[in-house]
């Protein structure tokens, strides 16, 4: 390859690169929570949680939901809609 082809690749890359925003990384908001820390925050909420006896269950299906632990409360819980408009739906109101 001729140089000044190289040259020209380079360049080409180099403005490429300069269009894309650089190499440095996005930072996110300030008032963004760090991931993990949104779901955990939510908590346990009786009006659409439930409690169940294990980390995952089996929907109709054949996908698995799984549960978040609560130390607050010693046990797991689910969304009681989990499984999707297909069911099941994990406990009955």
């Amino acid at each position: 390859m001729r140089s000044g082809m190289k040259k020209s690749l380079w360049l080409a890359g180099a403005l490429l690169l300069g269009a894309c925003g650089g190499t440095e990384a996005p930072t996110p908001p300030e008032d963004t929570p760090a991931v993990g820390e949104s779901q955990a925050a939510l908590g346990y909420d009786e009006s659409i949680h439930c409690l169940v006896s294990s980390s995952m269950i089996r929907c109709a299906s054949g996908m698995y939901a799984y549960a978040q632990w609560s130390d607050e409360l010693g046990s797991w819980y689910i969304e009681r809609n989990a499984c999707g408009p297909r069911g099941p739906i994990i406990c009955p109101l």
